[in-house]
Formats: structure tokens, sequence, C-alpha cells
């Protein structure tokens, strides 16, 4: 079920603001007041990944409003009701970042003193969250990451060179999707197919690395297995449909400029690779997730801070691959609100 207040426009407002020259798009919710003159306990930034848009966040958005949270989800650029520049050097961390907080001010516009916000990323908007960290960190009181607990730079190879000589043994996602004009025509009129087929792999219904068995030269469609009809016990087909529409509307071209922009990234990400997160961390993360199974290393988790200088907690649901929050949703709301009442009581405004 979505609640109906996702279809709400008087509860949950959908605006737009266009920072040099890209318009993006963005959801924003805020708390019933809690007394006479209250306003919202603080502001919590929800960040997604791929192949996801704010919609990702359907579930969470009520619970943290009810919870007294003023609630922004953006749509990255290249995602959703966003806009998707076709040039690499668009998506480098500075760019992302200053959308977010161009969105963040657009909310919330500074006068004196910023309020600090919390940052939620998820999948790629991990990324994005703790880029956030590095570059403007007076401007965020705590960053919860999901799922991706930290993002590499160390090595002198660029992800997508180490990624193509692995995709010489068998295949890999991420090579794939970096070649222009391939996944994008592959996938076109079967965008359903394909996001079915991509949410139940990375499911703790089915083990992702499993995608490796397949030859070089696979079709993405080809190496995923084929979802069972809907609904699940933790997708209804109504969300799928919403998500359906949206990747039908916009096509992957510009979702794929994450992938094909890494190198860019990397690079870009140098600048503060000697440099630890000096935000307060928290993470929340599943344990049949396969991003810390095959892409972080060997035991992320005993790196956490080689990363981040202030590991606050670090939470697990269990039961449930690398869409914790749709799989496990009570699970990870639980673990949500417990970060954030930490951060409410240990961490000043």
């Amino acid at each position: 079920m979505i609640d109906p207040r996702i279809h709400d426009e008087s509860w949950l407002q959908r605006r737009h603001i266009e920072r040099d020259g890209v318009r993006l798009h963005y959801v924003t919710a805020e708390p019933e007041p809690s007394g006479e003159g209250a306003g919202p306990i603080g502001t919590i930034v929800l960040v997604h990944g791929f192949p996801h848009f704010w919609f990702t966040w359907h579930r969470m958005i009520p619970l943290l409003v009810d919870a007294g949270w003023r609630v922004i989800a953006p749509d990255l650029r290249g995602m959703g009701g966003s806009d998707a520049p076709a040039d690499v050097e668009a998506y480098t961390p500075r760019e992302v970042v200053d959308d977010l907080f161009a969105v963040i001010d657009d909310v919330s516009p500074r006068g004196g003193a910023a309020e600090k916000v919390v940052l939620v990323g998820f999948d790629f908007g991990a990324g994005v969250v703790y880029d956030a960290c590095h570059l403007e960190p007076d401007r965020v009181r705590a960053v919860i990451g999901m799922e991706n607990p930290f993002v590499g730079t160390a090595g002198s190879v660029p992800p997508l060179e180490g990624s193509a000589m692995i995709a010489e043994k068998h295949f890999l996602h991420l090579h794939y999707f970096a070649q222009p004009g391939v996944a994008e025509v592959d996938l076109k009129g079967h965008e359903r197919d394909f996001l079915a087929r991509v949410f139940w792999a990375l499911s703790a219904d089915f083990h992702y690395l499993d995608v490796w068995q397949h030859p070089p030269g696979t079709r993405y469609l080809d190496a995923l297995p084929e979802a069972p009809q809907l609904p699940w016990r933790w997708l209804s087909a109504e969300e799928l449909d919403v998500y359906e529409k949206e990747y039908t509307r916009t096509g992957f071209a510009g979702p794929l400029q994450w992938y094909r922009a890494m190198d860019v990234s990397w690079r870009a990400r140098k600048e503060f690779e000697r440099q630890t997160n000096p935000v307060p961390y928290y993470f929340v993360y599943s344990e049949h997730d396969p991003d810390l199974e095959g892409f972080h290393g060997r035991e992320p988790l005993k790196k956490l801070d080689r990363h981040h200088d202030d590991v606050r907690q670090v939470r697990s649901v269990p039961r449930a691959g690398h869409l914790m929050h749709l799989e496990a949703t009570e699970d990870t709301h639980r673990e949500i609100l417990a970060c954030l009442a930490d951060i409410t009581a240990t961490i000043p405004e």
C-alpha cells in the first residue's frame, strides 16, 4: 500500500528550482505544529540512489513527518523530475552537493546562521551525503549512511578502468552501464521487467553476486533472474507501477550518467582522499547487502574509522538485502529513528 498522503499535494509539496541552468525537482513535507509556535525538530534530507527517485522514500517520509521532522527528498540530477545533463563533468561531487544545498536553501533560506541538516544517503545517495560532509561540513548536523559505508578513492586505477578489466572475466553491471548507448537501448521498452528483475536480484530473496557467473558481453536483462509475479512480500504492483511510469517517461540515459561519471568523481575526490569525514556518522546496513559483500573490500565494517572521525552508531537490519527500506520497512524505520533519537539528544542543532 502507498500512504495516501504521498499523493496529497496539500501535505507533500512538489517543487522545482533552477541552479546554473539545471532544473531540479524535489518534494518536501512539514510536520503539524506540536505546540504554540513550535516548529520541526529539525530538517532531514533523504538522498536516493539508482534505479530510484524521491519515491523510494514514500514509506519513510510520513514516518519522519509524524515524528516531528521537516523532510526534503530531492531527485538527483539525471533522475526523476530533475534535468539530466549530457556531460559527465556535470556529475562531479561539487556540482551535486551544490544541488543539494540549493534545494535545502529553497525550503529553509539561509539567514544569519544557517540551519544544520541531517543527511540520509542510500546507494549513490550515500556518496553524495559523504561528499557533502567533506565539502560543506559546517552545514551538516549528522549523516546517516545506508548500505554503502564509505566512498573509496584509494589506488591508482580509476573505477571504470578497473571495472573494464574485471568485465573481461565475467559480466559486471558497472562496465555494462558505463558504455554509452548500450544499456539505454537494451532497456527501452523493458522498463518494468528490468526494474522488477533488479529489485528482486538485489533483495535477500536472491544472491546478487550470482550475476557474475554470466560471461562477458551478457546483457544485464539476461544476467538478472526472472522476477516472480507481484505482489511480493515487500513490494506491491502499485509501487512498481510508479517506478515504471517514471522510468518509461525519462528513460535510463540520464541515470546512467552516474555510472559514466565514476572516474570523474573519483578524480575529484582525490582532493580529500586523505581526509576523514568530520561530521557525526551513523551507519545502517542490512545483513544480506550485496554492496557490502562485493564492492567495499574485505570486512568493510572494520574500516569505518578510516573514513569517518566520529562513528556514533552502527546498526543492522536482519533478513534484508540492498533495498532494506522496502524489504524490511519496519525494522529499517526503527533503526533510523534510533539514530535520530541519538542525534536529537546529543548533537546541537
